[in-house]
């Protein structure tokens, strides 16, 4: 008896996962669209959400990084502008934008403004510009890059990625960014992120230890936000200058002196919560459950990014190997434990099952919230609750119906009832 209660504790953890892994991909039969509206609010959260949108403190405002508004303006006006920025003597200048073709030589305007981008692109001494990694569907050894025009791009003392990680496919889909890949090989050579390579010029020892962790991808530990009204809780956390500011020179020489200064987009003016172009959600998201609208453009991850890096306050996690090891221990755990309740007390079987379920996943969501905010480390507990979620009634079927289909006496009483 003994060893038979252990081998059904085994395979009724295994029972277990095996109707997760059927409900996991169950959904591409579309039979739970009734619950649609309640997954689309979730399907974009995570608990660890709570901890930047929240219970984080109010973070120093960072003045390393400073961000430049290029809004919709042409190559002519970018031109100025990274002169007028350049004559301050910045750490470097990043610009997180793509120039890819010339103008036409019958386009006499755009010719010209070429011209001036390239006198702007001339006058910086440590220009960072912007490559895209192009990721081939199924041959890893075909993944390319893009650049901006050679014609631009021979300025550039440095080009590095601005790839961001999304769920995303359209520009019009959700992009919840939480990661971000450090640096990515192509074709044996490794190439750097646009925010690590910018990092670098103001302190490459903080960068090259970041590097050195080696991890694939890395998460966000996001601070703060330019101005948003009100879009994140922690707004204006980085400096930013809009287009008026850059050509009346309302700046002070120290804030760009020595300086990481990024043109990116920030919307057609500073403070724009209309536009949807190059802007991302999120977990700094006042709306950290349904989320209606994105809360911070690609730059200002980029600044996020620069920060996190230069303060060397990283966010470490749980491998996927440790926690679905972790899962399959605390599910088989819940088996022993419910499958004793089933055995001897089984009339208190659904009531106890759902009081340890309903304290397990409570204690488990305090850990993911408290280990992150506490010690910056996220757990990887995915497999560990729904296996919880699922312990008692899979359990009970595992007993009710799957044992009795494999045993002579379960099919007997089945056939009886049938005759009646």
């Amino acid at each position: 008896m003994f060893r038979k209660f252990w081998l059904d504790t085994i395979l009724g953890t295994a029972f277990i996962f095996g109707l997760m892994g059927f409900f996991g991909s169950v959904t591409a039969f579309n039979i739970f669209d009734m619950f649609d509206p309640i997954g689309d609010a979730f399907d974009d959260m995570e608990f660890t959400d709570i901890v930047f949108s929240q219970l984080r403190d109010d973070p120093v405002a960072d003045d390393r990084v400073i961000l430049v508004n290029i809004s919709d303006l042409g190559r002519a006006d970018i031109g100025m502008m990274l002169q007028i920025i350049s004559g301050y003597n910045p750490a470097c200048i990043g610009i997180d934008s793509f120039f890819y073709e010339p103008r036409d030589e019958e386009d006499t305007v755009g010719v010209m403004g070429d011209m001036m981008l390239m006198e702007g692109l001339a006058s910086v001494e440590n220009l960072v510009l912007a490559e895209k990694l192009l990721f081939h569907e199924s041959d890893p050894e075909k993944d390319s890059l893009a650049f901006s025009w050679e014609g631009f791009n021979q300025f550039a003392d440095a080009n590095a990625f601005v790839n961001l990680l999304t769920d995303a496919e359209e520009q019009e889909d959700l992009k919840m960014c939480r990661k971000f890949l450090p640096k990515h090989d192509i074709n044996g050579e490794q190439r750097v992120a646009f925010a690590i390579k910018m990092a670098s010029y103001y302190d490459s020892a903080a960068a090259a230890e970041f590097l050195e962790r080696e991890n694939v991808e890395e998460m966000i530990n996001y601070t703060g936000n330019v101005l948003d009204y009100g879009a994140t809780k922690f707004g204006t956390k980085f400096f930013a200058l809009d287009v008026p500011d850059v050509f009346n020179e309302n700046f002070t020489a120290d804030m760009i002196e020595g300086k990481v200064v990024m043109f990116c987009y920030l919307g057609k003016y500073l403070g724009d919560r209309e536009s949807l172009e190059d802007k991302f959600y999120t977990p700094l998201n006042e709306k950290y459950i349904g989320r209606a609208f994105p809360d911070m453009y690609g730059g200002v991850i980029h600044a996020n990014i620069i920060s996190m890096v230069l303060n060397r306050d990283y966010i470490n996690y749980m491998s996927d190997t440790v926690g679905n090891l972790f899962g399959i221990l605390l599910a088989w755990l819940n088996v022993v434990l419910f499958s004793w309740i089933y055995k001897r007390i089984p009339k208190w079987y659904d009531g106890m099952t759902k009081l340890f379920q309903l304290l397990e996943v409570t204690v488990l969501v305090f850990l993911l919230i408290y280990t992150m905010e506490a010690f910056s480390y996220k757990l990887e507990l995915t497999w560990g609750m729904v296996a919880v979620a699922l312990a008692g009634d899979s359990l009970e079927v595992y007993y009710g119906v799957v044992k009795n289909a494999f045993t002579k006496e379960g099919r007997k009483s089945l056939l009886k009832m049938d005759k009646l």
